[in-house]
């Protein structure tokens, strides 16, 4: 498995010191990459014990092997100072984010880039100053995932205009009001962007949904031991790898013998759902149906080159690459249809299950009859193109141009005796153009909703001298089926089409997850979360400061060989 076969491909060809025609790279369809499958991992291994033994070469790695090798989202720590008037308009922004890759650069140096891009989310500011360093150091080795750098920065981000508006004393949602991008601002490094008024709906949202649940929420929970709390976050995030990134991408359309539309792209389905939306995206575009149609990826022997599944632009690309395609193909598939059907190309069109008349609607020839009488000269178009990018060419490197906007309401519960944080609802509003497959849209969100809460509450790869201490997933925990709450998504649809068509949608529902968390625990208890995962003896320390109500078990006779225990009061509650 694997998200660029052709990169591998290049690499493989550096490695082995062959030319890349030499290698064909076969992939296999995966139900989550997260970014760990963007660069190599076993492939190096496998040509070389291939080559090594003239055999085929199966790796099987354990669990912990596999924690060892495998990639990690970069561990960042980030200073943030922002200054304010009195109403809530922010005035400066400074930043620092220091990035740990570990030992090697692998795209340290671009996930630092996003990360420093989105240091300012979607708000607009006058004076921002961000200083990024990537690190090197003995720790693992650090890599894309989900989110690309703007998980962490966004979770520092939310949090500082959390701390904001209670500085100031004006509700979160209303600061962040006060300083949101308009429909046509700049994006975050004074580059032209794409006009959209996705910030405003998705803001919009986190309103209607607070309040909504605000309606519904009680402070008492079933004991007394128990706090809820309401957070919201929203986020900017781009798609694409950006200016001046190698984001070049193109397809291939062809009628085959037995008279189905061949739709081949070089990028991979790694979780994202590209393969069940090419279908649907081709049915809108091409005029066909989703029955006439077969997919082609993962083999470079196969399919052009298409760049990588990343940076949420596989989707968005199939649909840049289909309406480029449509009028060669249209035209091609008329001729044809002409000659066969001896009818004008005039009163032709296209449409499911082959070309139509174009007023009567009645089919004149299926794929299949075209099919035959093409014999050996099928049409075909193939084209080559890049991901838009901003036309600021004086623009940092990396600088995005077309972006998807998410909003947040989570609800937690916070138990006060073991300072356990249970999330009771995640809410999403997500703005990202058109829906292509409403059942993967959601999945994509709800996924998404559930790795961001086992970013802000669990999953921890801990090291311990360079060599980490975690090594299954009795240790590491993930979230499961039991922790998934009540989860609500609101797909908004833009509505003017501004001609770029449905963004990606796999980062977009985890960015702003942990922030929303971490502003509900908050609510819930006033202790303010700087760190993640969420760690329970921080949050019982900290109750313990503001004088919460705790008990901690302890032996009833205070000997460690006691058997018997009891509890023992450690902090009165003020109230």
């Amino acid at each position: 498995p694997t998200q660029h076969g052709y990169g591998d491909r290049a690499q493989l060809a550096r490695i082995l010191g062959w030319p890349e025609e030499r290698i064909r790279i076969v992939s296999s369809p995966i139900g989550g990459s997260f970014g760990g499958k963007d660069e190599l991992n076993v492939q190096p291994y496998l040509a070389l014990l291939a080559l090594a033994t003239g055999k085929p070469v199966k790796i099987h790695q354990s669990r912990a092997e596999s924690v060892r090798s495998g990639l990690k989202r970069h561990p960042m720590r980030i200073w943030m100072r922002t200054g304010a008037a009195r109403d809530g308009r922010i005035l400066a922004h400074d930043v620092r984010i220091v990035a740990d890759t570990g030992a090697y650069a692998t795209l340290g140096p671009a996930v630092l880039d996003f990360a420093v891009e989105h240091a300012t989310g979607p708000y607009i500011i006058d004076h921002v100053r961000v200083r990024g360093y990537s690190v090197h150091t003995n720790c693992g080795v650090a890599g894309e995932f989900r989110g690309f750098g703007g998980n962490q920065v966004t979770f520092a981000l939310e949090g500082q205009m959390d701390r904001l508006a209670d500085a100031l004393g004006i509700d979160p949602l209303e600061v962040r009001r006060r300083n949101f991008r308009a429909h046509s601002d700049c994006g975050p490094l004074g580059q032209t962007i794409a006009p959209t008024e996705g910030a405003d709906e998705v803001l919009a949202f986190v309103e209607r949904k607070r309040a909504e649940v605000q309606s519904r929420h009680t402070v008492t929970s079933a004991s007394a031991y128990h706090r809820r709390g309401i957070g919201i976050a929203v986020t900017m995030h781009g798609g694409g790898l950006g200016l001046r990134r190698p984001d070049h991408t193109g397809g291939r359309v062809r009628l085959t013998r037995h008279g189905k539309i061949e739709l081949a792209f070089g990028f991979e389905e790694c979780g994202q759902g590209v393969i069940a939306a090419i279908p649907l995206l081709a049915a809108e575009l091409l005029d066909c149906a989703v029955e006439d149609v077969e997919v082609v990826l993962g083999d470079t022997s196969r399919v052009p080159r298409s760049g990588s599944s990343t940076a949420s632009r596989a989707t968005g690309m199939v649909w840049h690459t289909l309406k480029r395609i449509r009028p060669d193909w249209e035209s091609k598939m008329l001729s044809l249809a002409a000659r066969v059907a001896e009818r004008r190309e005039s009163d032709l069109r296209l449409g499911p299950g082959g070309v139509h008349e174009r007023n009567a609607g009645r089919l004149v020839a299926s794929y299949a009859d075209l099919a035959a009488a093409a014999g050996d000269d099928l049409p075909e178009v193939e084209i080559a193109s890049h991901f838009p990018v901003t036309p600021d060419t004086w623009a940092q490197d990396g600088a995005h141009y077309l972006y998807s906007f998410a909003g947040v309401v989570a609800e937690v519960d916070v138990d006060l005796l073991t300072a356990e944080v249970r999330v009771t609802g995640l809410h999403q509003g997500v703005w990202a153009g058109g829906v292509v497959n409403p059942m993967g849209y959601v999945g994509q969100i709800e996924g998404g909703g559930v790795m961001g809460m086992g970013f802000a509450l669990m999953e921890d790869a801990l090291m311990d001298e360079g060599r980490y201490v975690t090594r299954n997933l009795d240790t590491y925990l993930i979230p499961t089926a039991l922790d998934v709450p009540e989860m609500e998504l609101e797909a908004i649809i833009p509505k003017v089409e501004d001609g770029h068509g449905p963004r990606g949608v796999g980062e977009i529902g985890t960015v702003a997850v942990a922030p929303a968390i971490a502003a509900a625990i908050h609510d819930a208890i006033g202790v303010w979360i700087t760190a993640l995962p969420v760690r329970q003896d921080v949050l019982l320390a900290e109750m313990a400061k503001r004088g919460e109500t705790l008990w901690r078990w302890m032996p009833s006779d205070a000997s460690k060989e006691s058997t018997s225990w009891g509890r023992e009061r450690i902090a009165s509650s003020s109230s």
